[in-house]
Protein backbone atom coordinates (compact mmCIF):
# COMPACT_ATOMS: atom_id res chain seq x y z
CA UNK A 1 0.00 0.00 0.00
CA UNK A 2 1.47 3.38 -1.03
CA UNK A 3 0.81 6.26 1.32
CA UNK A 4 0.46 9.89 0.45
CA UNK A 5 2.59 12.08 2.70
CA UNK A 6 1.01 15.38 3.68
CA UNK A 7 3.03 17.80 5.80
CA UNK A 8 0.85 19.86 8.11
CA UNK A 9 1.20 23.62 8.09
CA UNK A 10 0.17 26.15 10.72
CA UNK A 11 -0.18 29.87 11.19
CA UNK A 12 3.22 30.96 12.46
CA UNK A 13 1.87 33.96 14.38
CA UNK A 14 -0.47 31.74 16.40
CA UNK A 15 2.26 29.16 16.99
CA UNK A 16 4.64 31.86 18.22
CA UNK A 17 1.94 33.17 20.57
CA UNK A 18 1.62 29.68 22.11
CA UNK A 19 5.40 29.54 22.55
CA UNK A 20 5.47 32.84 24.39
CA UNK A 21 2.40 32.48 26.58
CA UNK A 22 2.76 28.79 27.51
CA UNK A 23 6.58 28.66 27.67
CA UNK A 24 6.66 25.59 25.43
CA UNK A 25 9.02 24.72 22.62
CA UNK A 26 8.18 25.71 19.03
CA UNK A 27 7.63 22.02 18.22
CA UNK A 28 5.12 21.52 21.06
CA UNK A 29 3.35 24.73 20.02
CA UNK A 30 3.22 23.45 16.46
CA UNK A 31 1.71 20.13 17.60
CA UNK A 32 -0.90 21.94 19.68
CA UNK A 33 -1.82 24.12 16.72
CA UNK A 34 -2.16 21.07 14.46
CA UNK A 35 -4.70 19.66 16.93
CA UNK A 36 -6.90 22.71 16.67
CA UNK A 37 -5.73 24.31 19.92
CA UNK A 38 -5.30 27.78 18.49
CA UNK A 39 -5.55 30.00 21.56
CA UNK A 40 -3.39 29.85 24.71
CA UNK A 41 -6.30 29.17 27.12
CA UNK A 42 -7.55 26.06 25.30
CA UNK A 43 -3.98 24.85 24.79
CA UNK A 44 -3.18 25.35 28.49
CA UNK A 45 -6.26 23.39 29.55
CA UNK A 46 -5.29 20.62 27.12
CA UNK A 47 -1.78 20.37 28.59
CA UNK A 48 -3.07 20.60 32.16
CA UNK A 49 -6.27 18.51 32.40
CA UNK A 50 -8.00 18.51 35.76
CA UNK A 51 -10.86 16.63 37.37
CA UNK A 52 -12.28 20.05 38.13
CA UNK A 53 -12.88 20.43 34.39
CA UNK A 54 -15.44 17.61 34.32
CA UNK A 55 -18.89 18.86 33.37
CA UNK A 56 -21.87 18.84 35.70
CA UNK A 57 -23.46 15.42 35.05
CA UNK A 58 -26.94 16.89 35.46
CA UNK A 59 -26.45 18.77 32.19
CA UNK A 60 -27.17 15.44 30.47
CA UNK A 61 -30.79 15.04 29.47
CA UNK A 62 -32.82 12.82 31.88
CA UNK A 63 -29.98 12.60 34.43
CA UNK A 64 -32.12 13.99 37.26
CA UNK A 65 -34.97 11.63 36.41
CA UNK A 66 -32.63 8.63 36.33
CA UNK A 67 -30.99 9.49 39.65
CA UNK A 68 -34.36 9.94 41.36
CA UNK A 69 -35.60 6.59 40.03
CA UNK A 70 -32.47 4.81 41.20
CA UNK A 71 -32.69 6.44 44.62
CA UNK A 72 -36.25 5.14 44.92
CA UNK A 73 -35.13 1.65 43.91
CA UNK A 74 -32.33 1.71 46.49
CA UNK A 75 -34.57 3.04 49.23
CA UNK A 76 -37.32 0.48 48.57
CA UNK A 77 -34.87 -2.40 47.96
CA UNK A 78 -36.21 -3.01 44.46
CA UNK A 79 -34.22 -5.45 42.35
CA UNK A 80 -32.35 -3.73 39.51
CA UNK A 81 -31.24 -5.48 36.34
CA UNK A 82 -28.17 -4.16 34.53
CA UNK A 83 -28.38 -5.27 30.89
CA UNK A 84 -24.78 -5.07 29.75
CA UNK A 85 -22.95 -5.54 26.48
CA UNK A 86 -20.20 -7.97 25.60
CA UNK A 87 -17.37 -5.71 24.38
CA UNK A 88 -14.80 -4.04 26.63
CA UNK A 89 -16.69 -0.75 26.78
CA UNK A 90 -19.92 -2.53 27.71
CA UNK A 91 -18.25 -4.84 30.23
CA UNK A 92 -16.37 -2.05 32.03
CA UNK A 93 -19.51 0.09 32.11
CA UNK A 94 -21.43 -2.87 33.57
CA UNK A 95 -18.72 -3.40 36.20
CA UNK A 96 -18.76 0.29 37.17
CA UNK A 97 -22.50 0.83 37.51
CA UNK A 98 -22.93 -2.50 39.30
CA UNK A 99 -20.25 -1.64 41.84
CA UNK A 100 -21.52 1.91 42.36
CA UNK A 101 -25.12 0.82 42.94
CA UNK A 102 -24.00 -1.90 45.36
CA UNK A 103 -21.96 0.66 47.30
CA UNK A 104 -25.13 2.74 47.63
CA UNK A 105 -27.05 -0.26 48.95
CA UNK A 106 -28.89 -1.42 45.83
CA UNK A 107 -29.98 -4.98 45.06
CA UNK A 108 -28.42 -5.65 41.65
CA UNK A 109 -28.50 -8.40 39.02
CA UNK A 110 -26.62 -8.20 35.74
CA UNK A 111 -26.93 -9.87 32.36
CA UNK A 112 -24.32 -10.00 29.60
CA UNK A 113 -25.61 -11.09 26.17
CA UNK A 114 -23.97 -14.17 24.74
CA UNK A 115 -21.90 -12.77 21.91
CA UNK A 116 -21.84 -16.00 19.89
CA UNK A 117 -25.50 -16.91 20.30
CA UNK A 118 -27.41 -13.64 20.69
CA UNK A 119 -25.35 -11.01 18.93
CA UNK A 120 -25.72 -7.31 19.58
CA UNK A 121 -28.81 -5.80 21.17
CA UNK A 122 -31.45 -6.29 23.85
CA UNK A 123 -33.75 -9.29 23.85
CA UNK A 124 -37.32 -9.15 25.06
CA UNK A 125 -37.26 -12.64 26.50
CA UNK A 126 -34.43 -11.65 28.86
CA UNK A 127 -36.43 -8.71 30.18
CA UNK A 128 -39.48 -10.95 30.58
CA UNK A 129 -37.52 -13.52 32.56
CA UNK A 130 -35.98 -11.04 35.00
CA UNK A 131 -39.30 -9.27 35.43
CA UNK A 132 -40.91 -12.58 36.30
CA UNK A 133 -38.17 -13.09 38.88
CA UNK A 134 -39.00 -9.80 40.58
CA UNK A 135 -36.93 -7.08 38.86
CA UNK A 136 -38.75 -3.74 38.81
CA UNK A 137 -36.10 -1.62 37.12
CA UNK A 138 -33.69 -2.36 34.23
CA UNK A 139 -30.75 -0.32 32.97
CA UNK A 140 -29.14 -0.97 29.61
CA UNK A 141 -25.43 -0.33 29.18
CA UNK A 142 -23.78 0.42 25.81
CA UNK A 143 -26.98 -0.49 23.95
CA UNK A 144 -30.67 0.27 23.78
CA UNK A 145 -30.85 3.49 21.79
CA UNK A 146 -32.56 1.57 18.97
CA UNK A 147 -34.28 -1.06 21.14
CA UNK A 148 -37.82 -0.08 20.16
CA UNK A 149 -39.56 -3.41 20.68
CA UNK A 150 -37.78 -4.35 23.95
CA UNK A 151 -38.59 -0.94 25.43
CA UNK A 152 -42.21 -1.27 24.38
CA UNK A 153 -42.38 -4.73 25.93
CA UNK A 154 -40.82 -3.46 29.17
CA UNK A 155 -43.50 -0.79 29.41
CA UNK A 156 -46.23 -3.44 28.87
CA UNK A 157 -44.74 -5.45 31.73
CA UNK A 158 -44.53 -2.47 34.06
CA UNK A 159 -40.74 -2.75 34.08
CA UNK A 160 -39.13 0.70 34.16
CA UNK A 161 -36.38 0.64 31.53
CA UNK A 162 -33.51 3.16 31.56
CA UNK A 163 -31.30 3.32 28.47
CA UNK A 164 -27.66 4.37 28.86
CA UNK A 165 -25.89 4.39 25.53
CA UNK A 166 -23.56 6.41 23.35
CA UNK A 167 -24.42 5.05 19.91
CA UNK A 168 -26.24 7.16 17.35
CA UNK A 169 -30.04 7.23 17.70
CA UNK A 170 -32.44 6.53 14.87
CA UNK A 171 -34.85 9.20 13.65
CA UNK A 172 -37.03 8.45 16.67
CA UNK A 173 -36.30 7.19 20.18
CA UNK A 174 -37.50 4.08 22.00
CA UNK A 175 -40.27 4.45 24.58
CA UNK A 176 -38.01 4.08 27.61
CA UNK A 177 -38.50 5.40 31.13
CA UNK A 178 -35.45 7.62 30.56
CA UNK A 179 -32.49 7.82 28.18
CA UNK A 180 -28.94 8.88 29.00
CA UNK A 181 -27.18 9.44 25.70
CA UNK A 182 -25.41 12.71 24.81
CA UNK A 183 -25.96 11.88 21.12
CA UNK A 184 -29.67 12.76 21.41
CA UNK A 185 -30.42 15.86 19.37
CA UNK A 186 -32.16 17.61 22.27
CA UNK A 187 -29.49 16.72 24.83
CA UNK A 188 -27.47 19.81 25.68
CA UNK A 189 -24.59 17.95 27.28
CA UNK A 190 -21.36 19.67 26.16
CA UNK A 191 -19.37 16.52 25.32
CA UNK A 192 -20.93 14.24 22.69
CA UNK A 193 -17.98 11.84 22.41
CA UNK A 194 -18.27 9.80 25.62
CA UNK A 195 -18.02 6.03 25.40
CA UNK A 196 -20.52 3.88 27.30
CA UNK A 197 -18.02 3.74 30.16
CA UNK A 198 -17.99 7.54 30.14
CA UNK A 199 -21.80 7.86 30.16
CA UNK A 200 -21.94 5.47 33.11
CA UNK A 201 -19.16 7.41 34.86
CA UNK A 202 -21.31 10.54 34.60
CA UNK A 203 -24.22 8.62 36.11
CA UNK A 204 -21.99 7.49 38.97
CA UNK A 205 -20.76 11.06 39.44
CA UNK A 206 -24.38 12.26 39.69
CA UNK A 207 -25.42 9.48 42.08
CA UNK A 208 -22.50 10.05 44.45
CA UNK A 209 -22.94 13.83 44.31
CA UNK A 210 -26.58 13.45 45.41
CA UNK A 211 -25.59 10.92 48.08
CA UNK A 212 -22.91 13.22 49.51
CA UNK A 213 -20.17 10.72 48.64
CA UNK A 214 -18.47 12.49 45.73
CA UNK A 215 -15.05 11.62 47.17
CA UNK A 216 -15.63 8.06 45.90
CA UNK A 217 -16.14 9.02 42.26
CA UNK A 218 -12.42 9.10 41.27
CA UNK A 219 -12.13 5.41 42.18
CA UNK A 220 -14.12 4.62 39.04
CA UNK A 221 -11.70 6.40 36.69
CA UNK A 222 -9.52 3.33 36.20
CA UNK A 223 -12.23 1.11 34.77
CA UNK A 224 -13.73 4.04 32.83
CA UNK A 225 -10.34 4.61 31.19
CA UNK A 226 -10.10 0.99 30.04
CA UNK A 227 -13.53 1.13 28.38
CA UNK A 228 -12.89 4.53 26.83
CA UNK A 229 -9.55 3.52 25.30
CA UNK A 230 -10.91 0.20 24.05
CA UNK A 231 -13.87 1.82 22.28
CA UNK A 232 -11.60 4.18 20.34
CA UNK A 233 -13.61 7.33 20.96
CA UNK A 234 -11.83 10.70 20.56
CA UNK A 235 -9.41 11.33 23.41
CA UNK A 236 -10.38 14.96 23.72
CA UNK A 237 -12.57 16.81 26.20
CA UNK A 238 -13.78 14.66 29.08
CA UNK A 239 -12.42 11.48 27.52
CA UNK A 240 -8.92 12.92 27.79
CA UNK A 241 -9.46 13.63 31.49
CA UNK A 242 -10.93 10.18 32.20
CA UNK A 243 -8.08 8.40 30.44
CA UNK A 244 -5.24 10.51 31.82
CA UNK A 245 -6.26 10.12 35.45
CA UNK A 246 -7.49 6.56 34.93
CA UNK A 247 -4.10 5.48 33.59
CA UNK A 248 -2.41 7.10 36.57
CA UNK A 249 -4.70 5.17 38.91
CA UNK A 250 -3.97 1.89 37.13
CA UNK A 251 -0.34 2.18 38.17
CA UNK A 252 -1.40 1.36 41.75
CA UNK A 253 -4.72 -0.52 41.67
CA UNK A 254 -6.29 -1.65 44.92
CA UNK A 255 -8.85 -3.93 43.31
CA UNK A 256 -7.70 -7.57 43.45
CA UNK A 257 -9.14 -8.33 40.04
CA UNK A 258 -7.36 -5.39 38.41
CA UNK A 259 -4.11 -6.39 40.11
CA UNK A 260 -4.42 -9.93 38.76
CA UNK A 261 -5.38 -8.69 35.28
CA UNK A 262 -2.37 -6.37 35.04
CA UNK A 263 -0.04 -9.03 36.36
CA UNK A 264 -1.41 -11.62 33.93
CA UNK A 265 -0.87 -9.18 31.07
CA UNK A 266 2.77 -8.63 32.08
CA UNK A 267 2.22 -5.03 33.20
CA UNK A 268 4.05 -3.74 36.25
CA UNK A 269 4.11 -0.14 37.46
CA UNK A 270 3.27 2.63 34.99
CA UNK A 271 0.46 1.78 32.58
CA UNK A 272 0.61 3.18 29.05
CA UNK A 273 -2.35 3.64 26.74
CA UNK A 274 -0.86 0.98 24.46
CA UNK A 275 -0.92 -1.44 27.40
CA UNK A 276 -4.68 -0.98 27.57
CA UNK A 277 -5.11 -1.28 23.79
CA UNK A 278 -2.90 -4.30 23.19
CA UNK A 279 -2.73 -6.17 26.49
CA UNK A 280 -5.68 -5.41 28.78
CA UNK A 281 -8.56 -4.89 26.33
CA UNK A 282 -7.86 -8.02 24.20
CA UNK A 283 -7.92 -10.20 27.29
CA UNK A 284 -11.26 -8.81 28.45
CA UNK A 285 -12.70 -9.09 24.96
CA UNK A 286 -11.41 -12.63 24.53
CA UNK A 287 -13.71 -13.90 27.28
CA UNK A 288 -16.92 -13.10 25.41
CA UNK A 289 -15.39 -13.69 21.98
CA UNK A 290 -14.69 -17.27 22.99
CA UNK A 291 -18.02 -18.00 24.66
CA UNK A 292 -17.61 -16.74 28.22
CA UNK A 293 -18.96 -13.65 29.94
CA UNK A 294 -20.02 -13.38 33.60
CA UNK A 295 -16.61 -14.39 34.94
CA UNK A 296 -14.99 -11.21 33.63
CA UNK A 297 -17.52 -9.12 35.59
CA UNK A 298 -16.88 -11.34 38.62
CA UNK A 299 -13.16 -10.60 38.33
CA UNK A 300 -13.64 -7.00 39.43
CA UNK A 301 -15.57 -7.92 42.59
CA UNK A 302 -13.72 -11.07 43.66
CA UNK A 303 -12.27 -11.08 47.18
CA UNK A 304 -10.09 -14.19 46.81
CA UNK A 305 -6.73 -13.62 45.05
CA UNK A 306 -6.56 -17.29 44.07
CA UNK A 307 -9.91 -17.00 42.28
CA UNK A 308 -8.82 -13.72 40.66
CA UNK A 309 -5.68 -15.32 39.20
CA UNK A 310 -7.70 -18.34 38.10
CA UNK A 311 -10.03 -16.10 36.10
CA UNK A 312 -7.08 -14.25 34.55
CA UNK A 313 -5.41 -17.55 33.60
CA UNK A 314 -8.64 -18.52 31.82
CA UNK A 315 -8.70 -15.12 30.10
CA UNK A 316 -5.15 -15.68 28.82
CA UNK A 317 -6.11 -19.10 27.48
CA UNK A 318 -9.15 -17.68 25.70
CA UNK A 319 -6.99 -14.92 24.24
CA UNK A 320 -4.64 -17.54 22.80
CA UNK A 321 -7.62 -19.42 21.33
CA UNK A 322 -8.89 -16.14 19.88
CA UNK A 323 -5.61 -15.60 18.04
CA UNK A 324 -5.81 -19.08 16.51
CA UNK A 325 -9.40 -18.57 15.29
CA UNK A 326 -8.55 -15.12 13.94
CA UNK A 327 -5.54 -16.39 12.02
CA UNK A 328 -7.56 -19.20 10.50
CA UNK A 329 -10.05 -16.74 8.99
CA UNK A 330 -7.27 -14.41 7.83
CA UNK A 331 -5.55 -17.34 6.10
CA UNK A 332 -8.79 -18.24 4.31
CA UNK A 333 -9.21 -14.66 3.15
CA UNK A 334 -5.62 -14.57 1.92
CA UNK A 335 -6.36 -17.54 -0.33
CA UNK A 336 -9.27 -15.62 -1.81
CA UNK A 337 -7.13 -12.53 -2.34
CA UNK A 338 -4.63 -14.66 -4.26
CA UNK A 339 -7.27 -16.42 -6.39
CA UNK A 340 -9.77 -13.57 -6.96
CA UNK A 341 -7.98 -10.25 -6.35
CA UNK A 342 -10.64 -8.35 -8.30
CA UNK A 343 -13.22 -9.05 -5.59
CA UNK A 344 -11.14 -6.96 -3.15
CA UNK A 345 -11.13 -3.85 -5.32
CA UNK A 346 -14.67 -2.64 -4.56
CA UNK A 347 -15.15 0.61 -2.65
CA UNK A 348 -16.85 -1.40 0.12
CA UNK A 349 -15.68 -4.91 0.96
CA UNK A 350 -18.28 -7.46 2.06
CA UNK A 351 -16.53 -10.69 3.04
CA UNK A 352 -18.56 -13.70 4.12
CA UNK A 353 -17.64 -17.13 5.33
CA UNK A 354 -19.54 -20.17 6.46
CA UNK A 355 -19.53 -20.66 10.23
CA UNK A 356 -16.63 -18.31 10.83
CA UNK A 357 -16.08 -17.83 14.54
CA UNK A 358 -18.36 -14.94 15.42
CA UNK A 359 -16.24 -13.82 18.30
CA UNK A 360 -13.40 -12.66 16.06
CA UNK A 361 -15.07 -11.29 12.92
CA UNK A 362 -14.82 -7.75 14.30
CA UNK A 363 -11.04 -8.08 14.61
CA UNK A 364 -10.87 -9.54 11.10
CA UNK A 365 -12.88 -6.58 9.80
CA UNK A 366 -10.38 -4.21 11.43
CA UNK A 367 -7.46 -6.04 9.81
CA UNK A 368 -9.11 -5.92 6.39
CA UNK A 369 -10.04 -2.23 6.66
CA UNK A 370 -6.46 -1.45 7.61
CA UNK A 371 -4.99 -3.54 4.83
CA UNK A 372 -7.22 -2.50 1.91
CA UNK A 373 -8.17 0.95 3.20
CA UNK A 374 -11.84 0.32 2.53
CA UNK A 375 -14.91 0.09 4.76
CA UNK A 376 -15.44 -3.61 5.48
CA UNK A 377 -18.30 -5.82 6.65
CA UNK A 378 -17.34 -9.37 7.63
CA UNK A 379 -20.24 -11.86 7.81
CA UNK A 380 -20.38 -15.24 9.47
CA UNK A 381 -23.09 -17.30 7.78
CA UNK A 382 -24.51 -19.89 10.16
CA UNK A 383 -27.21 -22.50 10.05
CA UNK A 384 -29.90 -20.33 11.64
CA UNK A 385 -28.71 -16.77 11.04
CA UNK A 386 -25.91 -14.54 9.83
CA UNK A 387 -23.98 -12.15 12.04
CA UNK A 388 -21.78 -9.34 10.80
CA UNK A 389 -19.25 -6.87 12.14
CA UNK A 390 -18.01 -3.83 10.26
CA UNK A 391 -15.16 -1.36 10.48
CA UNK A 392 -14.65 1.82 8.51
CA UNK A 393 -12.02 4.31 7.34
CA UNK A 394 -11.87 8.04 8.13
CA UNK A 395 -14.54 10.01 6.33
CA UNK A 396 -17.04 7.17 5.81
CA UNK A 397 -19.99 6.79 8.20
CA UNK A 398 -20.61 3.06 8.54
CA UNK A 399 -23.87 3.24 10.51
CA UNK A 400 -25.39 5.53 7.90
CA UNK A 401 -24.41 2.97 5.26
CA UNK A 402 -26.33 0.25 7.14
CA UNK A 403 -29.29 2.61 7.40
CA UNK A 404 -29.62 2.16 3.62
CA UNK A 405 -30.08 -1.58 4.17
CA UNK A 406 -32.35 -1.68 7.21
CA UNK A 407 -35.02 -3.71 5.38
CA UNK A 408 -32.47 -6.50 4.85
CA UNK A 409 -31.29 -6.66 8.48
CA UNK A 410 -32.88 -8.18 11.55
CA UNK A 411 -31.03 -5.79 13.86
CA UNK A 412 -28.07 -3.49 13.65
CA UNK A 413 -26.35 -0.70 15.56
CA UNK A 414 -23.09 1.09 16.15
CA UNK A 415 -21.51 4.33 15.07
CA UNK A 416 -19.42 5.90 12.32
CA UNK A 417 -16.43 3.59 12.56
CA UNK A 418 -17.82 0.29 13.86
CA UNK A 419 -21.12 -1.58 13.55
CA UNK A 420 -22.71 -4.93 14.28
CA UNK A 421 -25.65 -6.49 12.47
CA UNK A 422 -27.56 -9.73 11.97
CA UNK A 423 -29.86 -11.37 9.42
CA UNK A 424 -32.25 -14.21 10.13
CA UNK A 425 -31.94 -17.40 8.11
CA UNK A 426 -34.52 -17.72 5.37
CA UNK A 427 -34.90 -19.28 1.93
CA UNK A 428 -33.74 -16.14 0.14
CA UNK A 429 -30.78 -15.41 2.40
CA UNK A 430 -28.24 -15.78 -0.40
CA UNK A 431 -30.13 -13.18 -2.43
CA UNK A 432 -30.38 -10.89 0.60
CA UNK A 433 -26.62 -11.10 1.19
CA UNK A 434 -26.00 -10.31 -2.46
CA UNK A 435 -28.38 -7.35 -2.28
CA UNK A 436 -26.71 -6.16 0.93
CA UNK A 437 -23.29 -6.19 -0.73
CA UNK A 438 -24.56 -4.37 -3.81
CA UNK A 439 -26.23 -1.61 -1.80
CA UNK A 440 -23.23 -1.06 0.43
CA UNK A 441 -20.87 -0.88 -2.55
CA UNK A 442 -23.15 1.54 -4.37
CA UNK A 443 -23.49 3.73 -1.27
CA UNK A 444 -19.72 3.79 -0.73
CA UNK A 445 -19.12 4.67 -4.39
CA UNK A 446 -21.49 7.61 -4.05
CA UNK A 447 -19.79 8.91 -0.90
CA UNK A 448 -16.07 8.17 -1.37
CA UNK A 449 -13.85 9.84 -3.93
CA UNK A 450 -10.78 8.20 -5.39
CA UNK A 451 -8.59 10.42 -3.22
CA UNK A 452 -10.43 9.35 -0.05
CA UNK A 453 -9.60 5.71 -0.85
CA UNK A 454 -5.88 6.47 -0.89
CA UNK A 455 -4.34 6.15 2.56
CA UNK A 456 -2.38 9.15 3.69
CA UNK A 457 0.04 9.96 6.46
CA UNK A 458 -0.20 13.36 8.09
CA UNK A 459 3.34 14.53 8.91
CA UNK A 460 3.44 16.91 11.87
CA UNK A 461 6.95 18.13 11.16
CA UNK A 462 9.99 17.32 9.05
CA UNK A 463 12.95 17.03 11.42
CA UNK A 464 16.68 16.58 10.83
CA UNK A 465 17.54 13.10 12.03
CA UNK A 466 20.35 14.52 14.20
CA UNK A 467 17.81 16.55 16.24
CA UNK A 468 16.10 13.46 17.66
CA UNK A 469 16.68 12.78 21.35
CA UNK A 470 15.05 11.50 24.51
CA UNK A 471 14.60 15.08 25.70
CA UNK A 472 12.65 15.83 22.51
CA UNK A 473 10.46 12.80 23.21
CA UNK A 474 9.77 14.06 26.73
CA UNK A 475 8.57 17.37 25.28
CA UNK A 476 6.18 15.56 22.96
CA UNK A 477 4.83 13.43 25.79
CA UNK A 478 3.26 16.55 27.32
CA UNK A 479 0.43 15.95 24.84
CA UNK A 480 -0.34 12.40 26.06
CA UNK A 481 -2.54 10.42 26.15
CA UNK A 482 -2.63 10.04 22.38
CA UNK A 483 -5.50 8.50 20.47
CA UNK A 484 -8.35 9.33 18.12
CA UNK A 485 -8.72 13.11 17.97
CA UNK A 486 -5.25 13.56 19.43
CA UNK A 487 -3.10 11.30 17.26
CA UNK A 488 0.44 10.42 18.19
CA UNK A 489 2.67 12.90 16.31
CA UNK A 490 4.24 11.60 13.12
CA UNK A 491 7.56 13.05 11.96
CA UNK A 492 9.62 12.64 8.84
CA UNK A 493 13.34 12.78 8.15
CA UNK A 494 14.80 12.86 4.67
CA UNK A 495 17.86 11.17 3.16
CA UNK A 496 18.66 9.21 6.30
CA UNK A 497 21.66 6.88 6.07
CA UNK A 498 21.12 3.19 6.86
CA UNK A 499 24.17 2.21 8.93
CA UNK A 500 23.17 -1.35 9.86
CA UNK A 501 20.68 -3.89 8.61
CA UNK A 502 18.15 -4.46 7.34
CA UNK A 503 17.14 -7.38 9.52
CA UNK A 504 13.87 -9.28 9.51
CA UNK A 505 12.59 -10.21 12.97
CA UNK A 506 10.34 -13.23 13.44
CA UNK A 507 9.95 -13.47 9.66
CA UNK A 508 7.76 -10.36 9.50
CA UNK A 509 9.19 -7.21 11.14
CA UNK A 510 11.80 -4.92 9.53
CA UNK A 511 14.58 -3.53 11.72
CA UNK A 512 17.13 -0.92 10.67
CA UNK A 513 19.79 1.16 12.31
CA UNK A 514 20.03 4.67 10.92
CA UNK A 515 22.45 7.53 11.42
CA UNK A 516 21.54 9.68 14.41
CA UNK A 517 23.18 12.55 16.25
CA UNK A 518 26.18 10.91 17.90
CA UNK A 519 25.33 7.30 17.34
CA UNK A 520 22.88 5.16 15.42
CA UNK A 521 19.16 4.99 16.12
CA UNK A 522 17.13 1.80 15.98
CA UNK A 523 14.07 1.86 13.73
CA UNK A 524 11.45 -0.87 13.41
CA UNK A 525 8.58 -1.33 10.96
CA UNK A 526 6.06 -3.81 12.27
CA UNK A 527 4.74 -6.42 9.82
CA UNK A 528 6.77 -5.05 6.91
CA UNK A 529 9.71 -7.40 6.77
CA UNK A 530 9.14 -7.94 3.04
CA UNK A 531 10.52 -4.44 2.37
CA UNK A 532 14.00 -5.57 3.42
CA UNK A 533 14.86 -6.78 -0.09
CA UNK A 534 14.78 -3.21 -1.40
CA UNK A 535 17.12 -1.75 1.23
CA UNK A 536 20.90 -2.15 1.53
CA UNK A 537 23.49 -1.13 4.08
CA UNK A 538 24.48 2.37 3.02
CA UNK A 539 21.13 3.16 1.40
CA UNK A 540 19.50 6.50 1.97
CA UNK A 541 15.82 6.51 2.95
CA UNK A 542 13.08 8.99 3.70
CA UNK A 543 11.37 7.94 6.93
CA UNK A 544 7.96 8.72 8.40
CA UNK A 545 7.91 7.61 12.05
CA UNK A 546 6.72 8.10 15.59
CA UNK A 547 9.08 8.45 18.50
CA UNK A 548 9.03 6.07 21.45
CA UNK A 549 11.26 4.89 24.24
CA UNK A 550 12.86 1.44 24.38
CA UNK A 551 13.96 0.31 27.85
CA UNK A 552 16.25 -2.68 28.25
CA UNK A 553 17.93 -3.70 31.51
CA UNK A 554 17.29 -0.26 32.98
CA UNK A 555 18.76 1.63 30.02
CA UNK A 556 16.56 3.91 27.96
CA UNK A 557 17.10 4.72 24.32
CA UNK A 558 15.15 6.32 21.53
CA UNK A 559 13.27 4.07 19.10
CA UNK A 560 11.74 5.08 15.78
CA UNK A 561 8.56 3.19 14.90
CA UNK A 562 8.35 3.46 11.12
CA UNK A 563 5.01 4.40 9.56
CA UNK A 564 6.30 4.50 5.98
CA UNK A 565 9.63 4.36 4.18
CA UNK A 566 10.89 5.45 0.80
CA UNK A 567 14.23 4.38 -0.59
CA UNK A 568 15.99 7.37 -2.14
CA UNK A 569 17.20 6.97 -5.74
CA UNK A 570 20.88 6.19 -6.01
CA UNK A 571 22.99 8.96 -7.55
CA UNK A 572 26.18 8.78 -9.59
CA UNK A 573 29.22 11.02 -8.90
CA UNK A 574 28.33 13.06 -12.01
CA UNK A 575 24.77 13.64 -10.76
CA UNK A 576 26.06 14.70 -7.37
CA UNK A 577 28.38 17.20 -8.97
Amino acid sequence: MKFQWTVRNGAQEQIQQLVQELSVSPLVAQLLHHRGLLDPDSAYNFLNPSLEDLHDPFLMKDMGRVVERLQTAIRERQRILIYGDYDVDGITATVSVKRALEMLGASVDFYLPKRLEEGYGIRQEVLERYHAEGCQLAISVDSGIRAFEPCARARELGLDFIVTDHHLPDESLPDAYAILNPQQEDCGYPDKNLAAAGVVFKLIQALFDRAGRSQLTPHFLKVAAIGTVADMVPLTGENRILVKFGLEGLAQPRNLGLQALLSGAGINGEVQLTDVSFKIAPRINAVTRMGGGPEVVELFSVADPVRAHSIVDEMNQKNSQRRIEEQGILDEIEERVASTPESFQHDFLVIEGKNWHRGVIGIVASRMAERFYRPVLVLSVGESDTQGSGRSIPGFHLLQALDQCRDLLTRYGGHAQAVGCSLDKEASQEERLSELAQRLRAYASSKLSAEELKPSIQIDSVLPIEDLSLSLLREIQQLEPFGLGNPVPVFASEKVNVVAGPRVLKDKHLKLRVQGNRSGLDAIWWKNGQVADGINHGSQVDLAYVLSRDTYQGTEKLLLTIQDLRVCPTTTPTERA
